[in-house]
Formats: C-alpha cells, structure tokens, sequence
C-alpha cells in the first residue's frame, strides 16, 4: 500500500480563495464598464438615428443599467420600462384601444383649414409595427468587444494577483 500527504494544502486552498476573488473583483469592474458602454451606445447610437430617431428623447433618457453583483460573479443589465419600447424592440401586431380626447386637426378631407379642436370619441385600431431592435442590436455590436475586454480582465486580475503574492 502506498500512502501519501500532501503539505501545504491549507495555504493552496487559501490560496485559491484569493484567485478567486481577485478574479471576481476584476470581472465585476469589467462588467459594470461594459453595461455603461451598451447603455451609452443605445442612446447616443441606436437611439439617435441608426435605428430610432428621436421624437421627445422619452425613450432615450429611460434606458437604465443596473449592475448585480454577489459571491459568485457580476451581471449587467441594460433595460426600458417604456411600454412602447418594448413594442419597438420586438414588432407587434395587433388591436390597441385608443382613448376618447380632444384632437386638433389642421385639414379635413385632405385640404387645409383653420386649426379646430374636436372632440373623437375612443375606438379600437389594429396596428402592425415592424421589429426595430435598439437593445439586441447595440449588444451584438458590442459582442466582439465583451469577449475580449472580460479576457483581458481575467488576465489581469491573474497578473496582478501573482504579483502582489
């Protein structure tokens, strides 16, 4: 029978611990950079022009990140709570309910008048709107770059690690 002890396993374990939270320590930095960077790239991109135009920057201002970070790892997530801003990411078809309201109308039967207000009563409209996608878009722009700036915070966060051993 061969028997053998293994010395200093505390210390690797410990170690190890330190590698570990070194790495996660970088990759939490490097996460919450990226999400800024999707975030400004929806707006200052997607969202004035390449994909949307910009109508009363309701849409824009309303693109938020937040970034959840725990003991296991880090995440990022870019979102809207605008309701019609998912309907620009995804399309959709279907019946919407407009309301009763006053509307101005500046032409009747295609030629101009006098503006006029009037009162319309609330109605059913079926609307088909294409698919015009800001947040997918702007990530898989950004893809080439994930992969290789979370690379090169793995790497440094190794690099730094062994020299502060």
């Amino acid at each position: 029978m061969i028997s053998a002890h293994l010395v200093g396993d505390e210390q690797l374990l410990q170690r190890l611990r330190e590698l570990h939270d070194a790495i996660n320590a970088g990759l939490a930095r490097c996460i919450t950079q990226l999400g800024i960077d999707l975030q400004r790239n929806v707006q200052q991109d997607k969202l004035s022009g390449q994909v949307l135009k910009t109508r009363t920057g309701a849409l824009k201002s309303s693109i938020d990140c937040r970034v959840d970070q725990n003991a296991r790892g880090a995440s990022t997530n870019v979102f809207t709570e605008i309701r019609y801003g998912m309907a620009q990411e995804y399309g959709f078809a279907g019946t919407v309910s407009v309301g009763a309201g006053l509307r101005r109308i500046r032409q009747a039967f295609g030629r101009p008048i006098a503006e006029k207000t009037i009162s319309v009563r609330a109605y059913d409209r079926r609307m088909s709107l294409p698919e015009r996608s800001f947040l997918r878009s702007a990530l898989e722009d950004m893809t080439p770059a994930i992969g290789d700036a979370i690379n090169a915070a793995v790497a440094e966060a190794i690099s730094n690690w062994e020299s502060g051993q």
